[in-house]
């Protein structure tokens, strides 16, 4: 399998009413910043990677991609991230909804790579906007490597409240996950829903092995210097 190290020029042709372009600015303009997010390289789009291409963050392998629904993979980029120093990907593009009700599944696994280390967390944040009555959501289901379910993550946002992030915890703590996320905007103009990043990073914790030769190595340590 491949890494993508390419940089994707495509760009979005813009024909969407002065209304939903407000609606993507002020997805950008109100993106949660509690959390540290560090772009670390250039978009990819979408459809390269649903295509067989792979990316690799950091100690991060992410690999079959998929979409359906009512969005194309060439309207969707994946950037690579870093979010208070754990690796991930970014799904970026214009999810907006001003009349019609818009749904799109996006799926790909990760796995760890070069790295003794195992996912013991996987965090999802977005930056869901909404004017008037609708609801920006996305729901998240994640599987283990053996094909159980680890969980699911939940964020939204609507006119009144949010919930920008939300976190499972993987236990035990896997190589492999499977995650597949739903995005739904909805709203009834004039009002409109937009979400314009979706952010995906996982927290790790040394394998069990790993934790037991540093114990036993800083066990060591102590002996050698109470002989002393």
């Amino acid at each position: 399998m491949k890494a993508t190290e390419r940089v994707v020029r495509d760009v979005f042709s813009w024909q969407y009413p002065l209304l939903l372009c407000t609606a993507v600015a002020l997805a950008l303009a109100y993106a949660p910043a509690s959390r540290a997010q560090i772009v670390l390289g250039p978009s990819i789009s979408l459809s390269d990677l649903t295509n067989g291409e792979d990316l690799i963050v950091g100690d991060k392998q992410f690999t079959d991609f998929s979409i359906s629904g009512d969005f194309q993979a060439s309207q969707v980029s994946v950037i690579p991230i870093s979010e208070n120093g754990n690796f991930g990907i970014r799904f970026s593009g214009p999810f907006v909804a001003g009349d019609n009700a818009m749904d799109m599944i996006l799926g790909y696994k990760v796995s760890v790579t070069n790295s003794p280390d195992l996912i013991s967390a996987a965090n999802l944040l977005f930056n869901g906007t909404v004017v008037g009555p609708g609801l920006a959501e996305v729901v998240e289901q994640v599987f283990t490597n053996n094909n159980e379910f680890a969980g699911q993550m939940y964020v939204f946002a609507s006119a009144t409240t949010n919930k920008l992030f939300d976190s499972l915890a993987i236990q035990p703590p896997q190589t492999l996950l499977t995650l597949s996320k739903d995005v739904i905007v909805e709203a009834t103009l004039p009002a409109f829903a937009t979400i314009s990043t979706i952010d995906q990073s996982f927290t790790q914790v040394p394998e069990p092995s790993t934790v037991a030769l540093m114990a036993a190595g800083f066990a060591g340590l102590v002996c050698l210097r109470r002989r002393r």
